[in-house]
């Protein structure tokens, strides 16, 4: 019980510390700021103030949330060690895995902050009757923000230097949100449609970004609507799902904390 009431209040410490980062403050208010300026212009569209405002909201969220994320959680170990702070933390009587989680929990309170109070104010500037379609963001949304923290906060585990893992933080939201989608788009056209839709959409799907964008696109929409745009998205099921969120929220964390056991059994 002793490790996980260290753990506890090293969460805590991570809140309040990022609370205090002006980093954080600046980019959450930059997804608010643009949050309220997509849902104003939504208003203007009267009747269908929810059909304009939320697809741009999920496009906003689809492109801000990912890179605050990494940002976020690019630091959160490799500053302990530029700092000559690791060997201290991981002294106290708490594990290594749990040093981690407390440091992507209390940066994941401030990334679920600062998304809500962005959803939020773009539901606040709509009328009370579309307001209920900018709630479905919220729960996806976060999920989207605490796979590509995780993914950080990863990252973080694997470098020396803080300026390496802001590199990765960037090369990682670049591959992902825009490369990703591109490449698979560009193999299908140099295989002349030799890989089938059913392959190219499960890859899509794979993609955390790519499954936000996807399931939110059917909701928001429908699939009718879509069909007759000729387009069709086969989701898989909410296990399945779960599934792959789970693994884009954990798995970096795991490996992260491997590898500074194994660090220390090394170097130790």
């Amino acid at each position: 019980m002793t490790g996980w009431r260290v753990a506890s209040a090293l969460a805590l410490h991570e809140l309040v510390e990022r609370a205090r980062d002006r980093w954080v403050l600046m980019a959450s208010g930059l997804f608010v700021l643009l949050s309220l300026g997509v849902s104003l212009y939504g208003r203007a569209a009267q009747d269908a103030q929810a059909a304009v405002t939320a697809p741009s909201v999920v496009t906003l969220s689809a492109f801000l949330v990912p890179l605050v994320a990494l940002i976020l959680g690019h630091d959160a170990v490799v500053g302990e060690r530029e700092r000559n702070t690791l060997g201290l933390l991981l002294s106290l009587p708490v594990r290594r895995f749990q040093v981690v989680l407390a440091k992507f929990v209390g940066r994941a309170l401030a990334l679920s902050f600062a998304t809500v109070l962005g959803l939020a104010a773009s539901a606040l500037t709509l009328e009370p009757a579309h307001r209920a379609t900018i709630a479905v963001l919220v729960g996806p949304t976060l999920l989207l923000g605490l796979s590509f923290l995780s993914l950080g906060v990863g990252l973080s585990c694997l470098v020396r230097r803080r300026v390496t893992a802001a590199t990765l933080a960037v090369v990682t939201w670049f591959l992902l949100v825009f490369v990703y989608d591109l490449g698979l788009l560009l193999a299908l056209v140099l295989t002349d449609g030799a890989i089938g839709q059913d392959t190219v959409a499960w890859l899509v799907l794979a993609n955390p970004a790519g499954l936000y964008r996807a399931g939110l696109l059917l909701r928001l929409v429908g699939a009718d609507q879509l069909a007759e745009l000729g387009l069709t998205v086969a989701m898989p099921g909410a296990g399945l799902r779960a599934a792959i969120w789970a693994a884009w929220t954990i798995l970096p964390l795991l490996l992260g904390t491997l590898h500074l056991s194994t660090r220390k059994a090394v170097h130790g």
